[in-house]
């Protein structure tokens, strides 16, 4: 979804007079983060088609009311070009756009690509990666590296964020396991907290838990005075980042690049029941170009994230060619850059509708 907003964005601001709406699932983040933005949309339904029991037969079933439905949406939206963006919904949408002419296009957010974009990715006119692991998936000179698009507030934030001294005081690392948090993450910090507190080069932390675990996190430091700031969840994610020295987290591809953009490095711990170990991947090529340090979950214990965390907190300069790194992975522009693509593709200016 907020890959799609960030498009959206992108588009209406290279195309004033455009329009945009979002087709989803009313279950969905986006049934309540999109209209919030004053962006119409639609909804379908749609889930995972796969087993042979009845959940799979759910899921057919979904899948075939709602491309009925996304060809209702398109005779009545009209546009002129339509973008999947990941999600069970992207796939009945995608396929009626193809079904009827309308020029489709992917971004794809992960190294290791999902089997609907794998599918999708035969009819597509293009596909944008946030990582060059996932090209390969496609058929040849389908797919490009765009970098993935980020929200223009997330982008202007770091920007900003950027033009500023270091955070004075102690080392703080902001920590999270995404929107509904990680126990994992949690464990580590509490554990780091108790390690550290009170000790020679104390580190600070900054702590999204989630919703569910936020009141026993908060007891838990309460209690025993660590040095963490908790909080369940936030949509002004980049006054975390400028706020830190380092990051913590799994390696979703969208952390990752909002975490780049503010030039943080980032020890990784990528979610090991991912998809086909997607997070892995991309932990992997990120790290490769110096921007962090990947640990499996089985090697991340309380003392090796310490240690990791610490080669940044003890050595300036160190710390510096990891940020440089993580910066170097950055792409601000990409939304803007896979628009105007995606336009010269159809042969297009910036106008109509997406």
């Amino acid at each position: 979804m907020f890959p799609g907003i960030a498009l959206a964005e992108a588009f209406l601001s290279l195309s004033p007079g455009g329009s945009v709406s979002f087709v989803g699932t009313e279950g969905g983040l986006e049934a309540r983060a999109v209209p919030s933005r004053g962006i119409e949309i639609d909804f379908v339904s749609s889930g995972q088609v796969r087993g042979r029991g009845a959940g799979g037969l759910t899921g057919v079933a979904k899948m075939i009311g709602g491309l009925s439905a996304s060809f209702r949406v398109l005779r009545r939206r009209r546009p002129d070009f339509v973008f999947g963006v990941g999600g069970y919904a992207s796939v009945p949408v995608s396929l009626a756009a193809a079904a009827t002419g309308v020029s489709l296009f992917l971004q794809e957010q992960n190294a290791v690509p999902g089997r609907s974009n794998r599918m999708l990715g035969r009819i597509a006119r293009g596909v944008y990666t946030g990582f060059g692991g996932a090209v390969p998936y496609f058929p040849p000179g389908r797919a490009s590296v765009s970098g993935n698009p980020v929200r223009r507030e997330i982008v202007e934030a770091a920007a900003e964020s950027r033009k500023r001294v270091p955070p004075p005081g102690p080392f703080t690392v902001f920590a999270m396991g995404g929107s509904q948090g990680a126990r994992a993450i949690n464990e580590l910090v509490l554990g780091m907290g108790r390690e550290g507190k009170g000790g020679e080069g104390e580190m600070r932390f900054l702590l999204q838990t989630g919703e569910k675990e936020f009141a026993a996190v908060e007891n838990v430091v309460r209690e025993e005075g660590l040095p963490i700031e908790p909080f369940p969840f936030t949509d002004r994610i980049g006054d975390f980042f400028a706020r830190c020295h380092a990051v913590l987290m799994r390696a979703g591809a969208l952390s990752i690049a909002e975490a780049a953009l503010f030039g943080k490095p980032c020890v990784l711990i990528p979610y090991p029941f991912a998809a086909d170990r997607h997070q892995e991947k991309n932990a992997e090529e990120f790290c490769a170009g110096g921007g962090g340090i990947f640990l499996r979950q089985e090697q991340a214990s309380v003392t090796k994230v310490r240690e990791a965390l610490s080669l940044w907190a003890g050595d300036p300069a160190r710390r510096k060619l990891a940020e440089e790194g993580a910066a170097g992975f950055s792409r601000p522009g990409a939304a803007q850059a896979i628009i105007r693509s995606a336009l010269r593709e159809m042969g297009r200016g910036v106008d109509g509708g997406v």
